[in-house]
């Protein structure tokens, strides 16, 4: 998949693995010792959520981008390790995409950018 700059001008393709079942979501990265430079986990859901994330488990930092259902980011939120702390948005959100800690500052996304939602897969309950 991608992430596009919100002008269009820039893409870089991550490898991600796609969380779309509860039990698949509830694990997310959680007990990983690492992750490639260009991978990730992308989250579907069915519906826009409001909740949030935690780092319990998680061994290594993450950023998670909050996206909307057409995959615009719109907000980044820096998860610290072993945390219990729970990582809400300020807005509801559709899908999250995990990527090591400053991936997209690293990379010079942000806000706005979009990230490709994959054609045929979706959320399963």
């Amino acid at each position: 998949m991608t992430v596009q700059s919100a002008d269009g001008l820039r893409t870089v393709t991550l490898t991600v693995e796609v969380a779309s079942r509860p039990d698949q979501q509830h694990r997310g990265l959680m007990f990983r010792e690492s992750l490639d430079e260009f991978a990730g986990m992308l989250f579907l859901f069915e519906a826009d959520r409001t909740g949030g994330f935690w780092m319990l488990n998680t061994l290594i930092p993450l950023d998670i981008a909050y996206l909307a259902a057409d995959g615009t980011v719109l907000e980044i939120v820096h998860g610290v390790p072993h945390s219990p702390e729970v990582l809400r948005p300020a807005q509801p959100y559709r899908h999250t995409l995990e990527v090591n800690a400053g991936w997209f500052e690293r990379q010079g996304f942000g806000i706005g950018d979009v990230v490709s939602i994959p054609e045929g897969v979706e959320a399963e309950e």
